[in-house]
């Protein structure tokens, strides 16, 4: 009998499990469903309810018993239209599934809209978490030791705004972008080391859904595209690969495409369009005013302010660049266009929320680049790996401790200011003078570009 190897990353994961499922229950958010099925999540879920117990994706069956449970976007001919793509509902489907067969055992309406469905939601957003974790440590321990996966994982699951997003906002795109980022980083590694149909199916699966849930998260692909070039004359030996293997590639386009095809059938019935931009005319991109910094380092919503522990993923691209040059250039080309694409959008701090929530998905892809400087400074003589220890401890600390911060209201979801941040800063709750320290941003001027 072979001697059984306990894994630290493995029990580490399966505490984090434990964890983040039992503060679903624990908060209890499930047991007042308007709170879950609210805002974004209206637009995402809309599908499932109109086509299942409704019976009418055209929504003509909105009326006043339906008042907030739909929001669509009205074409001036009457037409409504769900504003958000499927991509969200069908990663719902197999939860919501449970959720309607067991509503009427339980007690509760079949309505899409009781306790089942909210809960059925917070799990399905957790499920896509843990799943993505567990792809992540199979990725990273083929690179990383032990320890640096272990701190990653600890880092990313708790110490970011993810962890809000897989319990509290669960139901939100964010969890299950990011699930699906860690699926296709892991497929991805898999197709070069040997190429194969099933993979490429994947693949194609795997992108559809990440563009249908977030369309401009689409271009993930330059990671598979870019994957493994380590030099220019990597380039020649990259496209060699793709026409030596373009069966396969075209099935991962086919694939993808495939996903698409029930959206293009929806759009295509109401509006006459295979692709319908759903979002009406004032809400777009400015991509000749993207506000990089503010979005990376203002006090509103700024990435590293809220989520400072991700400056290491950030110093990874250096180790990164040395010794695993494999990712390098494709995580570097997609974070930059990635930043460029979602500071250019016009609401750049999206509305409300805990921290810079459309970077949650690119965590997938910087815990390379974090594991790398976390294995670099464990490398390191004893004195300077402790203070540099120190300095990850205590970026990771804060990092958390502003998901405390939010949930007790020391955080404001859109309208913090560097005065109200400092005024909190440390502080378990905010202080009497807090509320005076906002400043509510003016969406009205956003949408025309005045940001």
């Amino acid at each position: 009998m072979k001697h059984f190897k306990v894994s630290l990353s493995a029990i580490v994961l399966v505490i984090l499990s434990i964890v983040l499922v039992s503060k679903i229950f624990h908060t209890k958010r499930y047991q007042q469903p308007e709170t879950v099925i609210a805002w974004d999540v209206i637009s995402y879920y809309a599908y499932l309810p109109a086509t299942f117990i409704e019976h009418d994706l055209t929504l003509n069956f909105i009326d006043h018993e339906h008042a907030g449970t739909y929001w669509p976007e009205t074409l001036p001919d009457g037409t409504k239209v769900i504003k958000t793509s499927m991509g969200l509902s069908l990663l719902y489907l197999p939860f919501f599934a449970i959720a309607h067969l067991t509503a009427p055992l339980a007690g509760y309406e079949a309505n899409g809209f009781t306790l089942p469905y909210a809960l059925a939601l917070l799990l399905a957003g957790l499920f896509y978490t843990l799943v993505g974790l567990a792809l992540l440590r199979k990725l990273l321990l083929e690179h990383f030791g032990e320890i640096a996966t272990t701190l990653t994982l600890l880092i990313i699951g708790l110490c970011t705004n993810l962890y809000w997003y897989s319990v509290y906002e669960a139901p939100m795109s964010h969890s299950f972008g990011f699930g699906l980022f860690c699926l296709f980083a892991y497929l991805t590694v898999k197709w070069h080391k040997k190429p194969g149909y099933l993979i490429s199916i994947g693949l194609g699966l795997t992108l559809g859904l990440i563009s249908l849930v977030r369309p401009t998260n689409c271009i993930v692909v330059l990671f598979f595209l870019m994957y493994g070039i380590k030099s220019p004359k990597g380039i020649k030996e990259k496209w060699q690969l793709f026409l030596g293997s373009y069966k396969k590639i075209l099935i991962i386009a086919a694939s993808t495409i495939l996903v698409w095809v029930p959206q293009m059938i929806y759009w295509y019935s109401l509006t006459g369009h295979l692709f319908f931009y759903s979002y009406g005319s004032d809400e777009r991109f400015f991509f000749n005013h993207p506000m990089i910094l503010q979005g990376l380092f203002g006090f509103r919503k700024g990435w590293l302010i809220y989520t400072p522990a991700m400056v290491f993923a950030l110093i990874g691209f250096i180790p990164l660049y040395k010794h695993f040059r494999e990712y390098f250039w494709g995580i570097l080309l997609f974070l930059a266009i990635h930043i460029y694409i979602i500071f250019s959008w016009w609401c750049w701090w999206y509305g409300g929320g805990f921290g810079l929530r459309a970077m949650i998905e690119t965590y997938a892809l910087l815990s390379i680049p974090l594991a790398a400087t976390l294995q670099w400074i464990l490398k390191m003589p004893v004195v300077r790996k402790t203070v540099l220890l120190v300095c990850v401890a205590a970026l990771s600390f804060l990092s958390c401790f502003h998901n405390i911060q939010y949930f007790n209201g020391a955080i404001h979801w859109d309208s913090m200011t560097k005065e109200s941040y400092f005024d909190s800063f440390l502080r378990m709750h905010p202080t009497s003078r807090f509320d005076s320290l906002l400043q509510t941003p003016d969406y009205e001027a956003a949408r025309k570009g005045d940001r």
